[in-house]
């Protein structure tokens, strides 16, 4: 992996149906992520993630890739801040595979970032390894973790 590729592997377990279902349904994406996600989940189409509200956009991209039930891949920007929006779009995607037993892994993979671009160095402050741990918090527990607390910043 490159200085501008970020990686996050989860073991959780659940079905493979259950976790592509919280990886794409905005009732639940909101529990673990904080944002609701919106897609028509066919490539070529927009995708985009909300403020629980559904106010204002907190990622929008467009859909490169989709396989239910395996993976999906974005291009995208985050929109929460100025110098992120600012920023040129990167790569996001999801791979989600039955490991037997009840387990499944989920590996997020987001990359195509500029060298110390403001994205690189929110997203690489931990944003995507507390999603990951929310996300496997919910689906096991039925309670997703909160992080009210922790400062996640893009200038850092």
């Amino acid at each position: 992996m490159s200085e501008t590729t970020l990686t996050n592997t989860v073991y959780i377990r659940t079905t493979l149906e259950t976790l592509w279902r919280a990886l794409t349904d905005g009732d639940l994406s909101v529990q673990y992520v904080g944002a609701r996600v919106q897609s028509t989940w066919r490539p070529g189409e927009e995708i985009v993630y909300l403020t629980p509200d559904g106010a204002s956009r907190v990622v929008a991209g467009t859909l490169l890739e989709v396989v239910a039930n395996s993976r999906f891949v974005f291009e995208g920007k985050l929109l929460m801040d100025g110098a992120l929006a600012a920023d040129r779009p990167h790569r996001e995607q999801f791979e989600i595979e039955d490991l037997g037993g009840g387990i499944c892994r989920c590996t997020a993979i987001f990359d195509q970032y500029a060298p110390g671009s403001p994205t690189l160095r929110f997203q690489g402050q931990g944003s995507m390894q507390m999603c990951g741990s929310s996300l496997k918090s919910l689906l096991e527990t039925g309670q997703a973790l909160e992080f009210h607390s922790v400062k996640v910043g893009a200038g850092k």
